[in-house]
């Protein structure tokens, strides 16, 4: 299964279970906030896309806001302060959101 196959299953399920269970605190992993990222084109604090409630309570549960940094750098090969890798310039801009601040997130270990 291809990469991009393994990403759209797993939006598909968080949004699945957060329409099955609004009670329930959903939180997802760093691909999946990638992913979410293009399947509704967020942009982290600054714009939602597409992404219906649901999506925003998990992306907002889940801290998917820094959480994309790992993605991006794992995804891009990104080399913090070095090298942008093959990440694109839309993204770049997103790494250097001060809010966002990935250079800092990703020199830091992950959230829980």
């Amino acid at each position: 299964m291809r990469h991009t196959d393994r990403l759209t299953l797993a939006v598909a399920a968080v949004l699945l279970s957060s329409l099955a269970a609004p009670e329930a605190r959903a939180t997802v992993d760093a691909d999946t906030c990638g992913a979410l990222m293009g399947t509704y084109s967020i942009v982290p604090y600054r714009n939602w896309g597409t992404a219906p409630p649901a999506i925003q309570r998990t992306w907002n549960e889940s801290d998917c806001n820094h959480r994309v940094c790992f993605y991006m750098q794992k995804t891009f090969n990104v080399i913090p302060h070095l090298s942008w890798g093959s990440l694109p310039v839309h993204l770049q801009q997103v790494w250097n959101t001060p809010e966002v601040n990935c250079n800092a997130q990703v020199q830091q270990p992950p959230k829980n």
